[in-house]
């Protein structure tokens, strides 16, 4: 079975995403091919389009959560004969051209554009195999109502939500956010501590703010080290945001107990050593904290989406959040709080939903007849 998975490059969550998927399809004997969804308009929009969604998402974080709550209470509508529609429509023309050549068995959507321009293809007669869209937020986000597919939702307790938007009962898919393969595998924390270089018997909290190094790290981080008690070691993980690395090993270099990284590799270990985890609302991140059973902080740092994703988690027990200067002190308060560190793993363990990209691709291969 062959799959053309559909992402963007708005972020690495919905990348993360498709190539979670495509690693299942491989491990199957099947195949998957990910293509930049945007780069069917044009490759200069691609990157003009991912350029200022990183641009603003790191730098202008409140401006973006605007954007977002200005999308929820206006839905789109690009009128016909607009210079925005004939580049769409040239882009679903390129896209339709794109899976007949590549004689596809079935389309995976992990991001809400390209889920949208195949939903008119298939209105319109011109695709006709098997196709999905992979939501990776717990939300319904704006644009969703315009998606006609058959829709993975990340847990069954937002059925309501998405069916809210004009998604029928029978397109929803309650099956996960699907996450890469290494974070189904388990390490003991002890030995998970070791082999990170860490001390095991004292307590790890984790920071990170996602792929792009976002959040507020360097207040929290301030906050946690004056006086932090000697139980306790701290990773902060800034991803790709090498002027943050650089600032916070200037600051803290001198820690024994404070370690700085850069893009982490292998996340998993990393979180299989943690007895906390302090990171921005993203869907990735959140579902891969719930499969690994990792109690959260949750700092609402860009808004939109992550604002939902936080509201999620912290309504069903498996989080907690607080204003940027309160959240060293709850991050503390909670490592020497054993009992409500306890009831928050076993909260986020009840929201873990495994084997979604297995799901996925039984589902396609169904459909498919394969």
């Amino acid at each position: 079975m062959n799959i053309l998975i559909l992402s963007c490059n708005t972020g690495e969550g919905h990348n993360s995403c498709a190539r979670a998927i495509s690693e299942e399809l491989e491990r199957k004997g099947d195949w998957g091919y990910i293509a930049d969804g945007l780069a069917f308009l044009s490759t200069g929009t691609s990157k003009f389009v991912s350029g200022w969604h990183t641009r603003l998402y790191r730098y202008f974080p409140r401006l973006y959560g605007k954007g977002y709550e200005y999308a929820e209470k206006h839905p789109m509508n690009i009128k016909k004969h607009t210079a925005a529609y004939r580049m769409i429509r040239r882009g679903a023309r390129r896209l339709r051209k794109a899976i007949k050549a590549g004689g596809y068995d079935g389309v995976i959507c992990t991001h809400l554009f390209p889920a949208m321009l195949v939903t008119g293809l298939v209105k319109k007669g011109n695709v006709t195999i098997p196709a999905c869209f992979v939501a990776t937020d717990y939300t319904a986000s704006p644009g969703c109502e315009k998606v006609g597919l058959p829709t993975i939702t990340p847990h069954p307790d937002l059925t309501e939500e998405f069916q809210a938007v004009g998604i029928p009962a029978e397109n929803i898919l309650a099956y996960g956010i699907p996450v890469r393969s290494m974070f189904t595998e388990k390490t003991d924390k002890a030995e998970a501590k070791r082999k990170a270089g860490l001390d095991p018997v004292r307590l790890h909290m984790v920071i990170m703010g996602g792929s792009m190094g976002c959040g507020p790290m360097e207040d929290v981080l301030a906050e946690i080290a004056e006086g932090m008690p000697e139980n306790i070691e701290l990773t902060v993980i800034c991803g790709t945001n090498r002027q943050t690395a650089e600032k916070l090993r200037r600051r803290h270099g001198e820690n024994p107990r404070v370690h700085i990284r850069g893009y982490v590799k292998d996340m998993s270990l990393m979180l299989d050593s943690a007895d906390l985890y302090l990171t921005k609302a993203g869907g990735i991140s959140t579902t891969e904290a719930a499969i690994k059973g990792v109690p959260l902080v949750l700092a609402d740092a860009v808004g939109g989406c992550e604002s939902r994703n936080l509201e999620f988690f912290v309504e069903h027990g498996a989080a907690v959040t607080a204003k940027t200067e309160e959240l060293g002190r709850l991050c503390v308060n909670l490592l020497e709080d054993r009992r409500k560190l306890d009831a928050m793993a076993q909260a986020i363990e009840r929201l873990r939903m495994e084997g979604a990209a297995e799901k996925i691709c039984d589902y396609m291969r169904q459909r498919a007849g394969k």
